[in-house]
């Protein structure tokens, strides 16, 4: 069984630990990394989700993302999701965003990780089933199609906004 460490909305790490799904107590927060990857050559990752997937089937997302394991870092689970959902190795990872959602008691923290080489991208059975490779006039698009999680859109946007083309 998963578990998540609980932290305050400030960011703070608790004491409390919950296996992961249970009800997290007021004023405490799970977090969830979500990192974009960008190629050197200034195209940026996103992938698509399983259409079996609960929430946004279907939808392209440009990060890899879920949330921390119980004793992870936060750049530790991000470098971990990445390996996991991509197939790719990263090792430092910088942050991008800050978000904190009081209605699904989630703290989201956006990074960003550079790779040279675009390397097979391996799907995660039940996480992933496609990718593209955009530039960054390209993706702030396309994050505003029916074709990317909404959701994730209205995050990734502040960061993508303090970027030039």
């Amino acid at each position: 069984m998963e578990y998540w460490d609980l932290y305050t909305k400030a960011g703070q790490k608790s004491a409390i630990v919950i296996p992961k799904g249970q009800k997290i107590p007021h004023g405490l927060f799970h977090i969830v990394v979500e990192t974009l990857i960008k190629h050197e050559d200034g195209t940026y990752l996103v992938m698509k989700r399983d259409y079996n997937k609960v929430e946004f089937p279907g939808l392209y997302e440009g990060s890899a993302g879920g949330s921390l394991i119980s004793g992870e870092t936060k750049e530790e689970g991000a470098i971990r999701e990445v390996k996991e959902e991509t197939g790719l190795i990263i090792t430092e990872v910088f942050p991008t965003y800050y978000f904190v959602n009081d209605e699904t008691r989630a703290i989201n923290q956006g990074y960003i990780a550079y790779i040279k080489g675009k390397k097979d991208i391996v799907y995660l059975k039940g996480e992933t089933i496609d990718h593209k490779w955009l530039s960054l006039p390209e993706l702030k698009e396309f994050i505003k199609s029916k074709d990317y999680n909404p959701k994730h859109s209205q995050r990734l946007a502040t960061y993508l906004e303090t970027l030039n083309n």
